[in-house]
């Protein structure tokens, strides 16, 4: 689906370029694999080496650090088109691991930094932020994994779920809540886990509705050791604060996602009611039906407008936490009501596995919760009244 973003006025020519590469990837490599990848389970691994040798890890990452050198409008352009690509939903978040990449970027030290990041944007290295556990989902002061002070080493003992790439990872930006003696006050650290060291040890990937060939999985830590190395930032470095800073700019750039999405759906559904032959016409003939697709096309606009406005904010330093609230709740909720509404447009076609609108669907669902659920949004947008 070719879709002009010159008039939206916030993209350049890096990005117009940038955004041609990333589509072309997609359907060279991901959309013709996807049948068979959903059959295997997962995705294959190597897609992340691929990816880096097509030049679209990374791309926000500064080039000392072996990244892209863009800004974060190149790295909303990599989940647009995510959300443009009919295999997009089944891949889940897929091959993006910049949102770690941004964790260490932002809360790393300098070391941690050119140790880690070029082998993000190479796909040597998947790593994500886990951050979730069985009973502590948005309220991350919840959490139960903690990492315990022995020596000049840190003891991890806990288990982490809903894992983006779970069986793929090699790196694990573990958040723990830190015991020491005397402290009073919760205190959490962000600890940098390789995925094979000794203690740490892999779930079997969780089935979802979606049925797609992401790879959320489990991990579970006993006595893990690591060193003041592998505390981004540092001994006394605050990894959850280190961690909320970037997710401000995950949930923008995830609401860009959304709204890609529905413009797909639209699209497919606009297609398929024109060819769709009813009543001696077509779908598209009856009134009702144009009416719906007028409102979600009115939807899509207004919903892109503010997150246009979000993502420059988030390029020039200014994002705001209400602002990505607003942005990721308004959007996912909108995501799922629009593919349901197409999906629905689709009649039988919209309930088969054979038609992409069914996984959108799906994967719109889950959307809902991922990077905070949509209750956790509002509470946050509350606190600023």
């Amino acid at each position: 689906m070719q879709i002009d973003h010159t008039e939206r006025g916030i993209f350049n020519e890096s990005h117009h370029a940038f955004r041609e590469q990333v589509r072309r990837f997609y359907a060279q490599e991901i959309e013709p694999n996807v049948a068979a990848w959903e059959r295997d389970g997962a995705f294959d691994r190597n897609l992340f080496r691929k990816a880096a040798k097509a030049g679209i890890l990374c791309p926000g990452v500064p080039e000392e650090y072996g990244g892209g050198g863009g800004d974060i409008l190149h790295l909303a352009v990599c989940y647009e088109e995510h959300g443009y690509s009919p295999a997009g939903a089944s891949i889940d978040s897929g091959i993006d691991t910049d949102a770690s990449a941004y964790i260490i970027l932002l809360g790393g030290t300098e070391a941690q930094k050119q140790f880690w990041l070029p082998k993000f944007a190479s796909g040597e290295v998947v790593g994500e932020g886990l951050f979730t556990e069985p009973h502590a989902g948005s309220d991350m002061t919840a959490m139960k994994t903690t990492a315990v002070r022995q020596g000049d080493q840190w003891v991890i003992n806990g288990s982490k779920a809903w894992i983006t790439n779970g069986n793929h990872l090699d790196l694990c930006l573990l958040v723990a809540r830190i015991k020491e003696a005397g402290d009073t006050k919760p205190k959490f650290g962000l600890f940098l886990i390789d995925a094979d060291a000794p203690g740490v040890s892999k779930g079997k990937p969780f089935q979802t509705m979606l049925r797609g060939c992401g790879n959320l999985g489990e991990l579970f830590f006993e006595n893990v050791r690591v060193g003041d190395d592998r505390v981004l930032g540092g001994p006394g470095a605050s990894g959850l604060g280190q961690a909320a800073r970037t997710l401000s700019i995950t949930r923008t750039i995830f609401a860009a996602r959304s709204v890609a999405a529905c413009e797909l759906a639209f699209h497919m559904a606009l297609d398929y009611v024109k060819d769709r032959p009813a009543f001696g016409k077509t779908l598209f003939d009856l009134p009702v039906i144009k009416a719906k697709l007028a409102q979600v096309k009115m939807r899509i606009a207004v919903a892109r407008a503010f997150v246009d406005k979000c993502l420059v904010a988030a390029r020039d330093g200014r994002l705001t936490a209400e602002q990505s609230s607003m942005a990721k709740l308004w959007c996912t909720e909108m995501e799922v009501e629009i593919t349901d509404i197409c999906a629905h447009l689709h009649g039988a076609m919209g309930f088969s596995n054979e038609h992409p609108i069914s996984k959108m669907v799906a994967a719109a669902r889950g959307h809902r919760f991922a990077m905070g659920v949509s209750e956790m949004q509002l509470d946050t947008i509350a606190r600023q009244l």
